[in-house]
């Protein structure tokens, strides 16, 4: 899972706030069962939420 799923994400709360839905303290969450690109593990977002297994049953 890489950035092309986070940038699905971001076009999404795009057009919930340009509905008029309040976005700003949206967090994008991917689970990703086979983990995540390094380069988006890296970026360390804070409206960015990576979830892999070890995590979520930990």
């Amino acid at each position: 899972m890489g950035h092309r799923h986070i940038e699905r994400l971001a076009r999404a709360r795009e057009l919930l706030a340009h509905k008029g839905y309040d976005t700003r303290d949206t967090v994008l969450a991917c689970y990703g069962g086979s983990g995540f690109t390094q380069e988006l593990s890296a970026e360390g977002d804070d409206h960015v939420l990576l979830v892999e297994p070890e995590r979520l049953y930990a």
